[in-house]
């Protein structure tokens, strides 16, 4: 599993808001990354999402096998046979 010691402003440097509901995350966010990822999230759910990658990033990114939507979203993105982003 893929750990670093980022801070939660450095992981958020690798997230980009494109509109009021589309987010990026750019190629470097995890190693291996083979595309940028996207993902579509409303209010809510944004600031629960922003909220679990706040607490992963203060505890060391040491969760005891938690990780973050947007750590998944990075792991997925590095997965054999993923070429580009839809």
């Amino acid at each position: 599993m893929y750990s670093n010691n980022r801070t939660f402003d450095e992981e958020c440097d690798f997230i980009t808001q494109i509109s009021p509901f589309k987010y990026e995350i750019a190629e470097e966010f995890v190693p291996n990354m083979q595309s940028k990822a996207i993902f579509y999230v409303n209010a809510l759910l944004k600031d629960l999402l922003f909220d679990e990658l706040r607490t992963y990033s203060s505890h060391n990114n040491k969760g005891g096998g938690f990780l973050p939507a947007v750590k998944q979203l990075g792991n997925v993105a590095s997965l054999p046979g993923i070429v580009k982003v839809m």
